[in-house]
């Protein structure tokens, strides 16, 4: 009896997998398309140069060293 890694039967898997997850990534590029997930690619341009840690106001700052954590 042939085991599941010999032959056409591997070969078959290997194919259904291929169109099984050719077919999953082709439904969801569809869907970003069609909900405007690549619209704003302007302003997708900058977004890592404006991150960074916000500045809390003053009470927050404070709160911190008293209770002695650190950013």
């Amino acid at each position: 009896m042939n085991s599941l890694l010999e032959g056409q039967t591997f070969l078959f898997m290997w194919i259904g997998f291929l169109l099984l997850m050719t077919g999953g990534i082709a439904a969801f590029f569809l869907w970003a398309i069609r909900s405007g997930q690549f619209s704003h690619q302007d302003r997708a341009r900058y977004l890592p140069l404006a991150s960074g840690i916000p500045m809390g106001d003053e009470s927050d700052v404070e709160r911190q060293q008293e209770h002695g954590s650190r950013l």
